[in-house]
């Protein structure tokens, strides 16, 4: 599915904005009409035929952008159904991405979701089949806030991406957002200032709220 990552980063991309290229955004979000200004998805509609919607695993499946800011901090939410009006699972939460150009996160927010199931009363198994959404925020240095939404059927059988299309661009890192005087950065999470080019391992997001993350990330 991702075969273009090889041609990436895209040239001409705008200033402050992201593409969201896995799962598949639900359309172009740079197109006449489109702004990633717009809450929730960026005034583009959910995917209707479900023939185009991105096969997840029932675990949480592969996410791949390709942002234009040095930094930003990103959100990854989760919406059951169709026509999703409140993502309220959380599966990514105060992550800071550094770097221009593609991030991979090999199994996005494992932990949270099973957390925001059990909370919901819905089983991992009861997944299979069932549409969602998937939104991504990114939050600039300037306080903008960027959206761009994917449409997402649940599938048992569904693979995660393997390492070779998993890997982030030269120079992309990150890691969740701590106050200054946390403790390390997870093992497994690449550290703000790592540069390795490898895939990041997802890790819950850690620390409270977006008043002390703002806080600490001001610090990178």
């Amino acid at each position: 599915m991702l075969s273009t990552i090889a041609l990436l980063p895209f040239l001409g991309l705008a200033a402050a904005h992201f593409r969201l290229l896995e799962p598949t955004w639900r359309g172009d979000s740079f197109a006449d009409g489109a702004s990633q200004w717009l809450w929730p998805c960026a005034n583009v509609s959910e995917t209707t035929d479900i023939a185009n919607r991105t096969q997840w695993p029932l675990t949480g499946g592969s996410l791949v952008i390709n942002g234009s800011h040095p930094w930003a901090l990103t959100y990854v939410n989760l919406g059951l159904s169709t026509n999703v009006t409140n993502f309220n699972i959380s599966l990514v939460d105060n992550f800071n991405q550094t770097g221009k150009g593609v991030l991979c996160l090999k199994e996005t927010g494992r932990a949270a979701l099973e957390e925001g199931l059990r909370e919901s009363n819905i089983s991992v198994e009861s997944l299979d089949g069932m549409q969602a959404s998937v939104q991504v925020i990114q939050i600039s240095h300037s306080g903008a806030s960027l959206y761009n939404c994917a449409d997402i059927t649940f599938n048992a059988s569904a693979a995660l991406l393997s390492d070779d299309e998993c890997k982030n661009g030269t120079g992309v890192a990150g890691g969740p957002v701590q106050n200054a005087d946390s403790a390390p950065t997870p093992t497994g999470s690449a550290g703000p200032s790592e540069s390795t080019g490898a895939a990041v391992a997802m890790m819950p997001g850690l620390g409270g709220g977006v008043l002390a993350g703002m806080v600490a990330w001001a610090l990178l």
